[in-house]
């Protein structure tokens, strides 16, 4: 099976507390508590295997109590991975679930810097498995605080080296990944590519990323609502159907991420796979484990889901 690198540098020891109505300013008690190991590279790894057309090998730091509990409990999982150990400890995040109105809150605890060395050590992980013959690579998420910030226009360069296609999903420093000479497939949701381009609407900020010759495919969400995808001259618009209940939309954007992508690298459309990408996405939400679904669930909501072509 093919393999993509993901490079997943802030992972999460991830705690969902479940409330039956969740009231701010007041004591809340949880009727559930589960716990497990989060964060983008973590959840899209996790979602390749779910989809089971690529292997997802994750490259990631971990510290501390909780850098020891994800180690673990990823090598129960059995997910491919490379840990670059840190001298500070791997944030903690909460997300707070409201089953009555359905809505989420998220407590993101701070991360704490990679030393240089470090990232270094993170680097020469992430070329020795492109190196292994990848089909393609990812990079999943913001750095830890503090981390030199061209952690990932080094990676890219590696990425271009390898030559193979280059997921980014990340709207901060992105010139110089843009620049760096691999072939990119950008991935972000609306919120974050306003504040990336400064655009109010989607056709205008995915025009100021298509600036950039080496961004191939571009591809936006926006949770429940419309979800667009262009290659630079065709925009495809995605109507999403209702879903009856969500049960935890975390990992929404990392499942998407991932299917999409092996989906192209599979030998697919980009358009017909961007809407592969959003039915798992949508299924995700149907479970409590991020970067889980059913892929009998995302076959059957992705007959639901219209598309417009027009031009960008």
């Amino acid at each position: 099976m093919n393999t993509i690198v993901a490079l997943g540098p802030n992972p999460a020891w991830q705690k969902t507390l479940f409330f039956k109505e969740f009231h701010y300013g007041k004591v809340n008690r949880a009727e559930e508590m589960q716990t497990f190991p989060g964060g983008k590279g973590i959840n899209f790894c996790r979602a390749a295997a779910c989809h089971g057309r690529m292997r997802g090998v994750l490259i990631q730091f971990t510290g501390g109590e909780n850098g020891d509990r994800i180690r673990r409990e990823l090598e129960r999982e059995g997910m491919p991975v490379r840990s670059i150990m840190t001298g500070g400890p791997t944030r903690c995040c909460t997300t707070c679930l409201d089953r009555a109105r359905q809505v989420m809150t998220e407590v993101i605890e701070p991360s704490f810097a990679a030393t240089p060395v470090e990232v270094q050590e993170m680097l020469a992980a992430f070329e020795e498995e492109l190196c292994r013959g990848a089909a393609g690579a990812a990079l999943c998420g913001t750095l830890p605080t503090g981390t030199e910030p061209d952690l990932y226009p080094r990676a890219a360069r590696l990425v271009r080296d390898a030559g193979i296609p280059l997921l980014l999903d990340s709207f901060r420093n992105t010139r110089d990944v843009f620049e760096s000479g691999a072939e990119v497939w950008y991935k972000v949701n609306r919120e974050e590519l306003r504040e990336m381009t400064g655009e109010a609407d989607v056709e205008s900020g995915l025009r100021q990323v298509f600036r950039f010759p080496a961004v191939k495919y571009a591809a936006i969400t926006d949770g429940p609502d419309n979800a667009y995808a262009s290659d630079g001259r065709t925009l495809a618009v995605y109507h999403l159907p209702p879903l009856k209940e969500v049960v935890n939309p975390i990992g929404c954007g990392d499942t998407a991420n991932a299917v999409w992508m092996s989906e192209i690298l599979s030998g697919n459309g980009s358009f017909e796979a961007f809407r592969s990408a959003l039915a798992a996405a949508s299924a995700n939400c149907l479970t409590a484990f991020p970067g889980s679904f059913s892929p009998a669930e995302a076959d059957r909501i992705a007959a639901g889901i219209s598309v417009e072509l027009t031009t960008l």
